[in-house]
Parts: C-alpha cells; sequence; structure tokens
C-alpha cells in the first residue's frame, strides 16, 4: 500500500548511486525539482525508451530547475552499464524495493510459484521544499515525459 500521496512530506530516503556516492532524499530538499522516475529493472525495452525520452529532454529540465532521478531494482554495476549503454545525463539509484513500497511502486504480478516482485513505472514530483506535487503511475513510454514536462510548467 502506496504510503505517498500528492500534497504530502515525500518520505526520506538514501540509496547507493551511480555517481559512487549515497544519494539522500534530504539532503536535496531546497536546490531543484526533483521528478523521481521509477524505473522496473533497467534492462532495456520499456525502460530504455521511458529513459531516453528524459535524456533527451534533459537541457528542458535543468532549463525549469527540475533534476531527474532514476530509480530501479537492479545491482548498482547493472545500472552503470545501463546508464553508459545509454548515455543518460541522470543519476540511478539502487533500491532493493524498500523505497518502491513506501512509494507504492513496489507490486508482484502473477501467481504462485510464477510470481515475481517488479516496480510500476511510475514517476513523483517533489518539489523544492520536499513535498509531492504529482504521482503518475504505470505510464505511457511514448507520452510521459510530456505529461511531467506538463506538470512542471503548471507551477512547481
Amino acid at each position: 500500500m502506496a504510503t505517498v500521496s500528492e500534497g504530502v512530506q515525500a518520505p526520506d530516503f538514501q540509496l547507493a548511486s551511480t555517481e559512487d556516492e549515497s544519494f539522500s532524499l534530504l539532503a536535496r530538499r531546497g536546490r531543484a525539482n526533483l521528478v523521481l522516475l521509477f524505473l522496473d529493472n533497467a534492462s532495456g525495452g520499456t525502460d530504455t525508451e521511458i529513459a531516453t525520452s528524459f535524456r533527451d529532454a534533459s537541457d528542458i529540465f535543468r532549463s525549469v530547475r527540475a533534476t531527474v532521478i532514476g530509480i530501479a531494482k537492479a545491482e548498482l554495476d547493472d545500472l552503470k552499464t545501463f546508464q553508459s549503454a545509454n548515455a543518460l545525463a541522470f543519476e540511478l539509484l539502487s533500491d532493493d524495493g524498500t523505497v518502491a513500497a513506501d512509494y507504492g511502486v513496489r507490486v508482484r504480478q502473477g501467481f504462485g510459484p510464477f510470481s515475481r516482485e517488479r516496480f510500476r513505472r511510475s514517476t513523483v514530483l517533489v518539489d523544492r521544499t520536499g513535498v509531492v506535487r504529482r504521482i503518475f503511475r504505470d505510464v505511457d513510454a511514448g507520452e510521459h515525459v510530456n505529461e511531467v514536462l506538463g506538470a512542471l510548467d503548471e507551477g512547481l
């Protein structure tokens, strides 16, 4: 069950980062709006399509003072490979599922012995004060970056 909702303080977290240091949400407060981009496992397919669309719009995100942060259920070495292979200009964080659970992103798919845990592809916009302003769930890869940019234009 999601513990995060729009209009409340975003749950703080600390995760390993592809920038070779720990990322703390609390430490980023006051700097810029954050776009928390939850990817399933950052290994290809839809995750690549979404990540590269955000990469391609990186100048626009910078111009509206927003920082994109990718979060995936993957080992740090795998995230570094994914980041390099796709020339991603944003930081990726390795989550064991704890942060995903706090943000309502962790789900179980399938039944019985064939079920697996995965991340719902979701994006959470957090303003400079640490308040959740928008939540996008089960996003459409083709249109999502435009949805997020539109939400940032609406006064975040």
